[in-house]
């Protein structure tokens, strides 16, 4: 693999990175230099070995770049994946490990201890516990934070196969949007990589999804709630529409909204109602929203989406009938 020959990955600007301290990686046959015996070798958890002829040496650390929402799960992950990397020349993080790594939302089912990697070489054969390798004529790939990765579009094409139209949806939201960091790479871009390729296994459910995503989407909750609000036959909501509020002398992003009607729908995480200095900024857009005229829908994962439902036909019939302000 040519490091870099993907640019996209090389964007980290604006993603929170840390140097975290992780154990060195050292082959079997090296283990007499670094003053390992084999006893140890063996038996002490120190020198375990992360995957056949690779230990890890707890003794002697290094540091990478890590991701600041990285958690220990990530750390290990990305670790495993270096010393593979270290045994298969040219090997890199593909399919549900990528977006693992990448920090894009993945259905609970795809969250496993199962490595999944990428070959671009046809006649190599890769057969270690605990991992898939899936070999790829088109090479696309590159080096995020040191890791060898398949491409943003790659990735999304693979789990297009394992995911449903509104999983990829979320999925391709969070690629081109800012939900762990900068996007990985645009909308154009994805879209037009996904539709040169000759042969795609779901191109009709990829299409549809493609024709759903869309740029600055902060979370997979909006999308869902975005996802939501079409299949109940409602409009479109704008996401993060720009309203300049006088109070605050600056211009507020709801999460999503109905500018026509001035209808902002507001998704409140737990995070939201745990952080003092967030709920009291979140109370002091909602009233200089207010002060603009308009509405303002907090939405929880507990509340009722047909209560919702209700709400937001009735300020798009209020507008409609001539009742807007």
């Amino acid at each position: 693999m040519r490091p870099g020959t993907y640019a996209t990955l090389l964007l980290v600007m604006d993603l929170l990175i840390e140097h975290r301290s992780y154990p060195s990686l050292f082959r079997t046959g090296e283990a007499e230099e670094r003053g390992v015996s084999r006893h140890h070798l063996r038996y002490d958890p120190r020198f375990s070995a992360v995957t056949a002829g690779i230990h890890r040496d707890e003794v002697r650390c290094v540091e990478h770049p890590t991701p600041s929402w990285a958690d220990e799960k990530w750390m290990e992950e990305s670790l495993r994946l270096r010393a593979m990397a270290m045994v298969v020349p040219g090997i890199v993080a593909g399919g549900a490990t990528a977006a693992r790594l990448f920090g894009l939302p993945l259905p609970h089912r795809l969250i496993d201890e199962h490595l999944h990697l990428v070959t671009f070489d046809p006649g190599r054969k890769v057969a270690r516990k605990g991992t898939t390798v899936r070999r790829h004529a088109r090479e696309e790939a590159g080096y995020w934070l040191e890791l060898p990765m398949h491409s943003p579009v790659g990735v999304f094409l693979d789990l297009s196969a394992e995911l449903t139209r509104d999983e990829l949806v979320a999925l391709g939201d969070a690629i081109v949007g800012g939900w762990h960091g900068p996007p990985l790479c645009s909308l154009e871009f994805l879209r037009t990589k996904s539709t040169q390729r000759n042969y795609l296994r779901q191109r009709a459910q990829v299409e549809s999804a493609l024709s759903l995503i869309r740029e600055d989407v902060d979370s997979p909750q909006e999308t869902n709630l975005r996802l939501w609000a079409l299949s109940r036959g409602l409009p479109e909501p704008v996401v993060h529409p720009q309203v300049y509020c006088r109070l605050l002398n600056r211009t507020v992003e709801p999460d999503l909204g109905y500018p026509h009607v001035k209808l902002a729908l507001e998704y409140e995480g737990e995070h939201h109602l745990l952080s003092k200095s967030q709920w009291a900024s979140d109370i002091a857009r909602d009233e200089a929203l207010r002060h603009e005229g308009w509405e303002v829908l907090r939405v929880t994962s507990q509340m009722s989406r047909a209560e919702l439902e209700r709400k937001i036909r009735y300020h798009l019939e209020q507008k409609a009938g001539g009742g807007g302000r």
